[in-house]
């Protein structure tokens, strides 16, 4: 490793000083836009400097993302966040940050040093996670790169998150990306974040349900021998259910992990708080479980309502009230007892009858209103599955016969797509290269010959649909076949 000139130019700042201040003491690690050193300030003051590489510095995007870590954990002011002291840049240029010195390891370090995790450990752990996310998501910040590198247990026993460089921010700071530019690890994005849709909070809770899977099976969600087919199966597969994988792991753990992993964002977690409840509830800690409880409604009901009103029953025998006997003075007549009026039978008899029918018809009217959202949702739903449906045959329909170069191609070249087509953005697809990826009646990918390259498809600027990030530029996905799995393979 010494001989490695990288790693020679990165050990070479060792004992140097950054602003007259900062004294380089040691190389804590190199990632792949930053190198970490331990230092200490000129009063004594020992902290951690991240500082962008030189050929990472040089493009305005990455100095900008480097830049709004501190931004970003400035605004969330979390114990559990690791604190940014400063930002600056170097004498050469290098935009770098101080940030707290951290004693300890990452979780994935430790989980392979000790051969795992412990699983009421872990979720210590990520109950801490799910508490910054919570936070976090609050003020429109969303991680989009939890991963085990990125949790950092402390000597201490404390947790801190790490790395906020890729963080998306509604509000002033935020980096602005291409469209179809993915930030993350992919192992760790959900399926919405690889195909290039807009994410919330739910991206970091899958992000959390991958880490835990990775932690408990010692494996990722999906795994493929390249980078490509891994981001097909991630963006296209839904996750494997954890015991399936890990029997040992307890079913509520299990329970937790799967619905996090969840494809369908109807069915995951839909907040980072959601999932910390079930997670303390599991630990023990008194916590109200996401799920939601039934409610049963007694048979009964009406006869557990009082219509006894201000009305006094007489006291039982053995614990009547005795009255102070009063010897009254010989003057005085004795005075008979006040009788106490009683509400007549009736009376009761007709309030009793009164509630139990308001009861029965707040219960008639819950009913009613439960069967008709029940049926608009139904019709709704119909509605929609029946446009998804008729764009999946449309689709269809329009590679087949642009592919055979039928004459109803030629017919409808006035729809929008060709016009849009038409224009000097729009490239010929390089004949054969390219094939489109079913999924569920969309194409999410044009994909190569054995699957080595996957790009997503987009719509541009003017409506049409296209193979985005390819070396030929944008290509329109009109007149591409689509792949079949048995044509892996093809010329």
């Amino acid at each position: 490793m010494s001989d490695d000139p990288e790693l020679k130019q990165y050990t070479a700042r060792i004992g140097t000083v950054l602003r007259g201040k900062w004294r380089i003491d040691s190389l804590i690690g190199v990632g792949g836009m930053a190198a970490v050193y331990e230092a200490t300030h000129r009063i004594g003051r020992r902290c951690a400097i991240k500082i962008l590489h030189p050929e990472i510095a040089v493009s305005k995007e990455h100095r900008a993302r480097f830049e709004q870590e501190a931004l970003a954990v400035n605004q969330l002011g979390h114990p559990a966040a690791v604190n940014v002291l400063d930002v600056d840049t170097s004498e050469d240029g290098s935009p770098f940050l101080v940030m707290e010195l951290l004693d300890g390891e990452s979780l994935g370090k430790r989980a392979h040093r000790s051969g795992g995790i412990e699983e009421r450990e872990l979720l210590r752990i990520v109950s801490t996670v799910l508490e910054v996310l919570d936070v976090a998501h609050g003020l429109g910040i969303v991680h989009r790169d939890i991963k085990p590198d990125n949790l950092f247990l402390t000597s201490s026993g404390g947790v801190k998150v790490l790395d906020f460089g890729i963080a998306r921010m509604k509000q002033g700071g935020s980096v602005r990306t291409r469209v179809g530019s993915m930030l993350g690890t992919i192992p760790y994005m959900s399926p919405e974040q690889i195909a290039g849709r807009e994410i919330d909070g739910r991206a970091d809770v899958f992000a959390v349900g991958a880490t835990m899977f990775r932690i408990l099976a010692k494996r990722h969600v999906h795994e493929g021998s390249t980078e490509s087919e891994l981001l097909i199966k991630m963006a296209t597969q839904p996750a494997p259910a954890l015991r399936t994988v890990a029997p040992s792991v307890s079913p509520e753990v299990c329970a937790i992990v799967d619905r996090a992993l969840a494809s369908d964002l109807s069915r995951r977690y839909p907040t980072a708080r959601a999932m910390r409840e079930d997670v303390e509830r599991v630990l023990g800690v008194k916590a109200t479980p996401h799920a939601p409880v039934p409610v049963s409604i007694r048979a009964d009901a009406s006869t557990g309502i009082s219509v006894d009103g201000p009305t006094m029953a007489a006291p039982a025998p053995d614990q009547a009230m005795q009255a102070p006997m009063v010897t009254p003075a010989p003057d005085q007549a004795m005075q008979a007892p006040m009788a106490t009026p009683v509400q007549p039978q009736s009376a009761a008899t007709s309030a009793a009858g009164s509630n139990s029918r308001v009861l029965m018809v707040a219960v008639i009217g819950s009913f009613v209103l439960a069967v008709c959202l029940a049926a608009v949702f139904f019709v709704v739903r119909s509605r929609d599955s029946a446009e998804d449906t008729r764009e999946s045959a449309d689709d269809d329909t329009s590679g087949e016969d642009k592919a055979s170069g039928s004459s109803r191609t030629t017919a409808n070249t006035n729809t929008p797509s060709s016009t849009a087509g038409s224009s000097s953005t729009r490239r010929p697809a390089p004949n054969g290269k390219y094939r489109l990826l079913l999924k569920d009646g969309k194409y999410p990918f044009c994909v190569t010959s054995k699957l080595k390259n996957a790009y997503p498809v987009r719509t541009n600027d003017e409506g049409v649909k296209v193979c985005s990030g390819t070396p030929e530029g944008p290509i329109p996905v009109d007149g591409l076949k689509a792949y079949h799995p048995s044509e892996f393979q093809w010329e």
